[in-house]
């Protein structure tokens, strides 16, 4: 009898173990890692933000839990908390869930590669999974390319990934730009042979092996990333012993590499139904925004999804309303609309191709063309909005224009009677400066001292300019990014840059410089604000610097100076009064980053470098306003090894001569 008990027992546990293992599994990682989003998520998390006024980590687990999904991990890092408290509130934590959701979190999670390390350390997964980010739309049957994936792993047993691309033609709007790229696919099995990302380049090189070793290669360009990847368990301590994986390229390009050597492979898995998108940055949200309201994603559009407040109601020409919106009389709602509950529509207005949050209130003659209105957004009579984003709580007062491509952060306020230019980004608190990257912990001054410029948001206006930070390694140039509202005017009203009076200060004190180095100084500033403007490579702007210099039969020793002084002096262009010093750090930083690699080109040399030295010296004194910050940016150039220690050593001991400079003023710039 005991003999039967025990034989039951194990017979159970075993059952047991077989559910367990049948479980599907899926990671979701709910960080981008990147600051596509700033300022929206400053302050919450992007896997938050609202597409079609629902929350984008709702259509993932949506996504998931449809294909039956069991058991989800979502991984997170900034703003965890925040997550972790909407998952706990919504019907994902409910009992009767048929998905379970585990949020995990952890400061250290930098990149795609720290997840996955983590993930190897906890040992969560016990079969194949679903990886993908917590932003993306799709309706495909990826369980179905679960089990492929399963059938094609008995024969082909070192294969530990499956990319699932849909077919799409190039200029495709959701092809996202730093996706491109190019396949090479052994037809039959689908075994990818080489995957080459385009980025800028015209020509792409493949390996002869790829064709030497294979009777038939498919090569690809017509593929759009869905960035849903089915993994083996083997993927996770494969990450766990490259710790050079920080993207799921590094590791596609790892097991390319090695495939001789370890014999893992990376399949592909085209979809010729269905849609898959993942919002990656402003472009990709405007264009995954109207494909759902103008249902390409079927089954997942507005009047098919559960929101509080009730389901929408959905209208001729795609307008989709919910219960308590007020439409004035005379007011249009053209096509492709989304309202809220609880929005008014003032009279005489017109919305086309735009979402309204709940609670919003337009005005009367207000025209919104391909707008993006959070929730509580207030816009007053005659405004005339186009293409841009209006976070919670934003207020734009009467006669205000948006220009395309703007984004206004929570709780910005606009005008009245102004112009917010192209892709302008704005938010409500004054921009912080990370000073360790300055090389000190200090604040410059409160934060409140700062004031708000009515040339940008208008007299009765509360916002200031977003400065979005160069020296990311996700916002380097090697690959093009997508820029909403890039197909603008961009020459409007405004949007000139002329060579400021301060080109007159050049050498204060001295005598006034000669019309060719005017000129010289004039064309650099030109090059460099050209440059920055269109993402110029840094050797580009070396050759034309240097064209100049010939050009004017100007020495090194100038050309060393006036870069460096053009360089000082960008931040301060179109600004109409002078910047506070926090404020012009927090525009100078990211330059500086940007433009490294053109100063290091210049500044090798013991007497190169006391000419950059010279020239923050003399920027300082000049524009007395802004000398506390100058030894804040001897102290990056150092520590990005521009200036070398004896030289900075040797400029500190012996002052150059600077002209009429009074000596003093040099000593008090040291003791700063």
């Amino acid at each position: 009898m005991a003999s039967s008990i025990k034989s039951s027992n194990r017979k159970g546990k075993t059952d047991e173990v077989i559910q367990q293992e049948d479980i599907i599994q899926a990671v979701v990682i709910a960080d981008s890692f990147n600051k596509r989003f700033a300022p929206l998520t400053v302050c919450k998390p992007k896997v938050l933000l609202p597409l079609v006024n629902r929350p984008l980590l709702d259509y993932t687990l949506e996504f998931l839990s449809i294909n039956g999904i069991q058991e989800t991990f979502i991984f997170c890092c900034s703003h965890a908390q925040q997550i972790k408290d909407y998952i706990s509130k919504s019907s994902w934590s409910n009992p009767d869930s048929h998905m379970s959701v585990t949020t995990i979190v952890s400061e250290s999670f930098l990149s795609m590669g720290d997840v996955l390390r983590e993930l190897d350390s906890k040992a969560l997964i016990r079969s194949d999974f679903i990886l993908l980010s917590g932003d993306t739309v799709s309706q495909i049957p990826v369980r179905d390319i679960l089990l492929k994936h399963k059938k094609q792993q008995q024969k082909d047993k070192g294969m530990v990934m499956t990319l699932v691309f849909k077919k799409a033609l190039p200029k495709h709007k959701t092809r996202c730009l730093e996706d491109e790229c190019v396949v090479a696919v052994e037809p039959e099995t689908e075994r990818i042979l080489h995957y080459q990302k385009v980025g800028h380049k015209k020509k792409i090189e493949f390996p002869l092996t790829v064709f030497q070793e294979n009777n038939k290669v498919t090569l690809r360009y017509d593929l759009l990333d869905t960035h849903i990847s089915i993994c083996s368990p083997h993927v996770p301590p494969l990450f766990s012993d490259n710790f050079d994986y920080q993207t799921r390229d590094d590791f596609i390009r790892g097991v390319l590499i090695n495939e001789e050597i370890m014999g893992n492979t990376v399949n592909l898995h085209l979809i010729d139904d269905g849609y898959a998108a993942q919002v990656s940055n402003l472009t990709m949200y405007d264009a995954i925004s109207q494909d759902v309201i103008k249902r390409w994603s079927y089954p997942v559009v507005p009047d098919l999804l559960s929101l509080p407040g009730g389901r929408y109601s959905y209208l001729r020409h795609n307008i989709y309303k919910q219960k308590d919106v007020v439409l004035e009389r005379h007011c249009i709602l053209n096509e492709n609309v989304v309202i809220g509950r609880g929005s008014k529509v003032g009279s005489r207005s017109s919305i086309i191709n735009s979402v309204i949050g709940h609670d919003c209130e337009i005005g009367s003659n207000v025209h919104i063309d391909g707008c993006y209105m959070w929730n509580n957004v207030k816009v007053e009579d005659g405004c005339i909005l186009q293409s841009c984003l209006l976070a919670n709580n934003v207020v734009v007062k009467k006669g205000v224009t948006i220009h395309a491509g703007s984004v206004l952060s929570y709780n910005v306020v606009v005008g009245p009677d102004i112009t917010v230019k192209c892709s302008t980004l704005l938010q409500a608190e004054p921009p912080s400066v990370d000073m360790d990257e300055f090389g000190d912990n200090e604040t410059l001054e409160p934060s409140d001292s700062i004031v708000v410029d009515p040339n940008l948001v208008g007299a009765e206006g509360k916002g200031f300019l977003f400065h979005s930070s160069c020296e990311s390694d996700d916002e380097n140039d090697e690959f093009p990014k997508d820029i909403w509202g890039q197909t603008c005017q961009s020459g409007s009203e405004g949007d000139e840059t002329s060579v400021p009076d301060s080109v007159e200060e050049l050498s204060d004190g001295d005598s006034p410089p000669p019309d060719d180095l005017r000129l010289f100084y004039s064309e650099v500033l030109d090059s460099l604000l050209r440059g920055i403007e269109e993402k110029v490579k840094w050797e580009n702007l070396v050759l034309e610097v240097n064209s100049s210099k010939y050009a004017y039969n100007v020495t090194m020793k100038e050309v060393n100076t006036l870069v460096m002084k053009a360089i000082l002096e960008i931040p301060k262009q179109g600004s109409q009064k002078p910047l506070q010093p926090q404020m012009y750090l927090v525009a100078l930083k990211p330059l500086l980053s940007q433009l490294l690699p053109l100063i290091k080109n210049y500044m090798k040399s013991k007497e190169s470098q006391l000419d950059c030295l010279s020239a923050l010296e003399e920027f300082g004194i000049v524009n007395e306003e802004l000398g506390v910050i100058i030894m804040k940016v001897l102290h990056f150039l150092y520590e990005k090894d521009v200036l070398s220690e004896p030289v900075i050593l040797e400029w500190y001991s012996n002052p150059p001569v600077l002209g009429d400079v009074d000596p003093a003023e040099q000593d008090l710039l040291r003791k700063r």
